[in-house]
Parts: structure tokens; C-alpha cells; sequence
């Protein structure tokens, strides 16, 4: 079969044969149909998650949508989401694996191929980020830092649909920024600069009760100060720095709490439960991520583009 095979670790992906999955008791065979591309693919295929190192050749890909073509319990042709730790195993950039059947989730009939893989691991922690470790409240605030990514994007979509008042986008590009403007009650450019950004979000209604944070480092500072009393810091990564210095006052004064969440560390059933009400809104019309789709012979270059940050979701077909 084809897939996309990372040779050295650090390394983009090509295109070449490898054999076809032998499905074990308990799994399935599933043909892919979409594998959505994230950070986590690049970080396990650079050799740098904390679960160690692939073997040098590896099919990467943590999830995708396909269909069915043997299992012990799912009918073929069955359509279902399926996530594996590609890189460590065999993963989604292929045009067969091999999963658990209980890692093979039903994918809603009104959804498309591309949208249920792409809805997937943002979408996920997006949940259980704002409604389960936030405890976000219907008719409070939200601030999303990195609004200007697919996981950015995610947040702003389910903040609304857990039911916000107000969700403001933050972001450092400028052109992307202005084209969520429909999607939020206002943006912030972010920069170095305390006072700009406070002058921005005072603009955008003032302070919030819950602010997301995929960046850390030098921006720890402005996200706290855009805190309510009694506000929730939600830390989802590091893209900014893995350090930053923090105003303890700050957190006693103001009763603010920080709190942090991986994907990596979700039970199964929890995943499995979020997908399934994630899809029912992407199938609703209520999470319509900025999609951005390639055959899998142009993966070298949609790999180069995930590293760069491409600001929308990008999804392979094999």
C-alpha cells in the first residue's frame, strides 16, 4: 500500500510502499480516507515526545476518518473516526491501519470526511479545556490566545457553544485576526507591550473570566492581566516559551487560578465521549474549522506548512 514514511527522524515524510496490516483479534482494518495533520505528528516524528522515540521508519498520523473493511464487532463500510499514537505505530497518512476497535468511533452521517478528521484532536481538547477544566459557565467571557490557529479556532467555536457572552480572539497576525471578526465579539493584536494590550482588550470589552493559552513564555503576564476576579488561566502549550515568570499578588489578590491540560493525558472514554459530541456540532454547523485539503503525494510540502503554522487545518488524503 501507499503511505508516507518518515526515513530519519527530523525528516519530512515521502511518499513509497509499505505492506499492507495484518488486522489482530480485537482491531480493525480500516481504509483511510482522511488524516488531518497536527503538531503532535512533527513533535513524535522529531523524536521530541516525552512518550520517546519512533523507530527511525515510521508512518506518522494520530487521526483520521475512513471506512471499515474488517473487524470483529464494526459492520464493513462502517465510517469511523480512528485515533492510534502514529509514529510509535503505524498511523493515519496511509491508505490502510489497523486499530483497537474501541479506538474506531462512528462518525455522524451529515458529516464530511475532512471535517470529521479534522475536528478530532482540537476539538477534543477544546472541550474538555472549556467545559471540564475551566468549568466555563454559560453567559461568562472568554479570551483565546493563538485564535488565529485551528486549535485557537476550536475554542472559539465551542466557547460559543457552551453558551459565552462574549469571546475575544487574540492572535500576533494581524491579516488573521481581521478575518474572525465574524466569529467573535472582538480581537486583540498580541505583542510585547503591557499597555497596548490592555488599551486593545478594554476596546474588546475589558477583562474575561477565562482565558486560553496555547503560547506560555513572555505572554503568561498579559493573559493574567486579562483576568477577572476569580478568572481561570487554561494553559494548552508552550508555542511561546516552556518558562515564564508569574506575579504570585496577582493570583492571591484576585483569587486566580491557573490550570493546565494535554490531550495526551485524556482516558479513552473521555476522548471517545467529547469526539462524539464534537462531531454532532461540526454535523450541526456549529464547529466549520478553515480546512485546507492535499492528496498524500504532496505531504513533504503540507508537513513543511504544518511547521510553519498555516493558521487552518490541514488534511491528507491517501
Amino acid at each position: 500500500m501507499r503511505a508516507a514514511v518518515v526515513a530519519e527522524l527530523g525528516q519530512a515524510p515521502v511518499v513509497g510502499e509499505r505492506d499492507e496490516p495484518r488486522r489482530a483479534p480485537g482491531s480493525a482494518l480500516v481504509r483511510v480516507v482522511a488524516a488531518a495533520l497536527n503538531p503532535i505528528d512533527l513533535l513524535i516524528s522529531g523524536g521530541g515526545h516525552p512518550a520517546g522515540r519512533p523507530q527511525p521508519s515510521h508512518v506518522p498520523g494520530v487521526e483520521g476518518v475512513g471506512t471499515v473493511v474488517e473487524s470483529d464487532t464494526l459492520a464493513p463500510g462502517t465510517r469511523v473516526r480512528v485515533s492510534v499514537p502514529g509514529g510509535f505505530v503505524d498511523g493515519t497518512l496511509a491508505e490502510y491501519l489497523t486499530a483497537p476497535d474501541a479506538a474506531c468511533l462512528p462518525v455522524p452521517d451529515a458529516l464530511d470526511d475532512d471535517l470529521a478528521a479534522a475536528v478530532g484532536v482540537v476539538g477534543i481538547s477544546a472541550l474538555i479545556g472549556l467545559r471540564d477544566e475551566a468549568a466555563l459557565r454559560p453567559g461568562e467571557s472568554v479570551l483565546v490566545f493563538g485564535a488565529t490557529g485551528a486549535f485557537g479556532q476550536a475554542f472559539v467555536h465551542l466557547a460559543r457553544v457552551l453558551g459565552a457572552e462574549r469571546v475575544i480572539a487574540a492572535g500576533r497576525d494581524e491579516a488573521r485576526l481581521a478575518a474572525l471578526s465574524d466569529l467573535c465579539d472582538g480581537t486583540v493584536l498580541l505583542d510585547r507591550d503591557p499597555a497596548g494590550f490592555a488599551a486593545a482588550l478594554e476596546k474588546a470589552g475589558g477583562p474575561v473570566d477565562v482565558v486560553v493559552d496555547p503560547l506560555w513564555g513572555p505572554y503568561v503576564q498579559a493573559a493574567l492581566a486579562g483576568l477577572r476576579p476569580t478568572g481561570r488561566l487554561l494553559n494548552v502549550g508552550q508555542v511561546a516559551g516552556a518558562e515564564a515568570a508569574v506575579d504570585a499578588g496577582a493570583l492571591r489578590h484576585s483569587r486566580l487560578k491557573v490550570l493546565g491540560l494535554s490531550g495526551g493525558t485524556l482516558t479513552p472514554e473521555q476522548s471517545a465521549a467529547a469526539y462524539a459530541e464534537v462531531a454532532g456540532y461540526a454535523a450541526a454547523g456549529r464547529l466549520d474549522l478553515a480546512l485546507e485539503v492535499h492528496p498524500l503525494d504532496d505531504v513533504a510540502g503540507v508537513w513543511a506548512a504544518q511547521a510553519a503554522s498555516p493558521g487552518r487545518k490541514l488534511v491528507l488524503r491517501p
